[in-house]
């Protein structure tokens, strides 16, 4: 049996901040919305059919903030950029939570940053060495 990943959700506080971060800040190319009755589905595209689904659900059931060395659960998504330094300016200059500063990490051979979506969702963003 073959597996391929297909789509990561993410629930959303805001669904129009998550939609200009994802798409106008990140560059995520924008696809199709669904109305599911009691909740929106909006899709990106992140990589040929794989898709970052954000979902806003009419119901309001709080939300969960674990520490980052919380077992048993998700921790973050990882993007791979050109140039990790560019986007820790850009994401500065659009007030975005950047957790920590571009860094080199020699055992992984990549520099990166760690930064919040407009939901709380940690991201991960790296730029691979390329020998």
């Amino acid at each position: 049996m073959k597996m391929l990943p297909d789509h990561i959700t993410i629930n959303v506080r805001d669904m129009e901040k998550s939609e200009d971060f994802y798409g106008r800040i990140l560059g995520l190319e924008k696809l199709e919305d669904v109305d599911m009755g009691d909740h929106q589905l909006h899709y990106f595209r992140l990589e040929g059919d794989i898709m970052l689904e954000l979902i806003h659900y009419d119901d309001d059931f709080g939300e969960l903030h674990p520490h980052v060395k919380t077992r048993g659960l998700y921790r973050h998504l990882a993007f791979r950029c050109d140039d990790v330094d560019a986007l820790y300016k850009k994401l500065l200059e659009e007030n975005i939570t950047v957790l920590t500063p571009p860094d080199y990490v020699s055992k992984l051979k990549f520099r990166n940053i760690l930064a919040e979506d407009p939901n709380g969702v940690e991201l991960e963003f790296v730029t691979r060495d390329t020998q």
